[in-house]
């Protein structure tokens, strides 16, 4: 009877052993079920385990400028160091040793420094300074190299931005933004291609073609260690690289390169800390160069502090420069002619509104007024055009709207290139429209008039295409990385404006005025320029922070006059009240770049 219990105890132990290998076979099936169809791979994952990698080019696709110069992606040589545990023995230790100090020799900077990076590493790590890796020569490269290290090895690294990034403004940058990806790519973000930690562009270029920029694959080195962190032998240093020859795409930009550089060089020259130069090509509007100040480094944003912002297309106080736009109306709706004259004596009693000069011009005509700026002439011009219309051909001119290329591309209904841009404004309130108060303040580019330096670049090129406004790019096509082309954005006309702004007539012979303005109006200076110049000077009277009388100091305008092949719009913004005016300056040394890349000169 004991034997029956003991044999009957014994079956129930073996069934409940297998109930319990049984379903453990099945939760490691339908576990490696899961796994499979989220697309894991637990064999890879196991190697990946024993794994330790550097990222060395995240296959984002990276811009070029309008020659096929590289913007972003300048490959490095680096140096990468991986975490490794070797034996202890004295004749080791030395042997280490040495080698350390070898490297920092070659690399030419202190042993301790380079010994303590080292032997502080808990994952693996490029060599940097400063926050960015260091670009090693060709000869310091081979001497590594020749030594043979496990621990150090010699890699190309695709770095995404320079440490003084040109256009940094212009192209933006990349960081994560989980918030963005689940919302804007929420498709790619389920399939696995995106993930909360991805970074994607979160302003500029890099922003508005982020479609096009997500690559399909990082290339990554990896050292394969065991669990103490030795090397495993036989597998040692691999490369892991997307296949393909259409991918990352290419970004090719409308700027160039050199020139971008030199304008940025010039703005730094001048001390110039917050300000822009927008350089249109006038045959189609495509933005040559657009630098904006300050700079900042796209790898260190510090968003609290605003660091982004592409001042080439946020809308300020104008100033002078909108009288282009009052005579424009003036002239189309035919209540002036060119040769009418004006008395300006310094003033306008009834609002307090004064001349710069504060004499007066005396009697002067419409033409003239334009080269002296003379406030009194527009004035009383804006009083004859009136409020309702003098907005109609501020809009009409590309002013109070959007200037950049937006149109339907595959994917997207209303793709617009240029991030942030500001549309501006002519009138805070339809009720000012009517008022004459602010009708004369308005018509000299104060009170709530806001324009930006795209859009004040564009309306040159606008009266040189005899009316008609186009609408500028930052980008003119995506190529494969074979460089067969993928899409391409045509130049084009402004959609949301008729035909022709104003006729020809009118364009003409506000181009004249132009002329006028620098051969013997507030302009002059620029007679001295390589290339025959023409525009409009503009100032505008601001509050800086904390109330301190300001001024934004702008110059508009073209070159040469002969034959007109780029439209500049300068502003040197938030200048302190009485400050020396370097927009001039800055116009001149656009120009004279220009004029030597041209390689011709009047």
């Amino acid at each position: 009877m004991k034997k029956h219990r003991i044999f009957i105890a014994l079956l129930l132990i073996v069934a409940v052993l297998f109930a319990w290998n049984a379903r453990l076979f099945w939760i490691q099936v339908a576990a490696a079920r899961s796994f499979t169809e989220r697309g894991i791979d637990l064999v890879g994952n196991s190697v990946i385990q024993r794994e330790q990698g550097i990222v060395l080019d995240s296959g984002r696709g990276d811009f070029y400028d309008r020659h096929g110069v590289s913007l972003t992606g300048n490959e490095l040589k680096v140096l990468t160091v991986y975490p490794i545990r070797e034996d202890d023995t004295p004749s080791a230790v030395e042997r280490r040793r040495a080698e350390l100090a070898n490297v920092a020799r070659i690399l030419k900077i202190p042993t301790e420094a380079w010994s303590a990076f080292v032997q502080g590493l808990r994952t693996p790590q490029m060599w940097s300074q400063n926050g960015h890796p260091v670009d090693l020569t060709e000869e310091q490269a081979k001497k590594v190299e020749a030594m043979g290290l496990t621990q150090v090895r010699v890699m190309t690294y695709k770095q995404r931005y320079e440490p003084s990034q040109t256009a940094s403004q212009v192209l933006g940058y990349i960081s994560q933004n989980p918030d963005r990806v689940t919302r804007q790519y929420t498709d790619q973000f389920h399939k696995g291609e995106l993930q909360l930690t991805s970074k994607i562009g979160n302003a500029g270029l890099e922003k508005t073609f982020e479609p096009w920029l997500q690559g399909i694959g990082p290339t990554s080195v990896s050292l394969f260690m065991d669990a103490g962190k030795h090397a495993v032998g036989g597998l040692d240093v691999r490369t892991i690289r997307p296949d393909s020859p259409y991918y990352p795409l290419k970004v090719v930009t409308t700027l160039d390169k050199p020139l971008q550089e030199t304008i940025e060089a010039r703005m730094d020259q001048l001390g110039i800390a917050e300000g822009s130069v927008v350089v249109l090509d006038v045959n189609n509007a495509d933005a040559i160069a657009m630098a904006s100040r300050p700079a900042f480094d796209p790898e260190h944003i510090d968003l609290a502090q605003g660091s982004w912002s592409n001042r080439a297309v946020k809308a300020v106080a104008p100033g002078s420069i909108f009288k282009t736009v009052t005579a424009a109306a003036a002239l189309e709706e035919k209540v002036v002619k060119p040769d009418d004259v004006f008395d300006c004596e310094g003033e306008l009693g009834q609002y307090g509104f004064t001349c710069w000069k504060k004499e007066g011009h005396g009697h002067i005509t419409l033409e003239e007024g334009f080269a002296q700026s003379c406030n009194i002439v527009f004035a009383k011009v804006a009083e004859l055009v009136g409020g309702e219309k003098l907005e109609k051909y501020a809009r009409k001119l590309g002013l109070d709207t959007q200037v950049g290329w937006t149109d339907e591309v595959p994917g997207q209904a209303a793709f617009h290139q240029v991030d942030g841009e500001e549309k501006g404004q002519i009138y805070h309130s339809e009720a000012l429209k009517k008022d004459e108060g602010a009708l004369i303040q308005t018509a000299i580019g104060q009170r709530d008039v806001l324009v930006s330096p795209l859009q004040a670049a564009n309306l040159i090129v606008t009266l040189l295409h005899q009316g008609k406004v186009l609408s500028p790019r930052l980008v003119q096509e995506i190529r494969f990385q074979n460089d067969r082309l993928y899409q391409s954005f045509p130049s084009k006309r402004l959609d949301t404006i008729e035909e022709r702004a104003i006729q020809p007539a009118t364009a003409k012979e506000l181009l004249t005025f132009m002329g006028d303005v620098v051969d013997h109006g507030t302009g002059k200076a620029l007679k001295a320029a390589k290339w025959s110049l023409a525009g409009k000077s503009g100032t505008a009277q601001i509050s800086l922070k904390g109330g301190k009388p300001g001024e934004n100091h702008w110059f508009i305008g073209y070159g040469p006059t002969e034959k007109p092949r780029y439209a500049v719009a300068v502003l040197v913004q938030n200048v302190p009240e009485g400050q020396r005016n370097k927009s001039i300056a800055l116009f001149q040394g656009v120009m004279d770049a220009l004029a030597a890349a041209e390689g011709r000169v009047k």
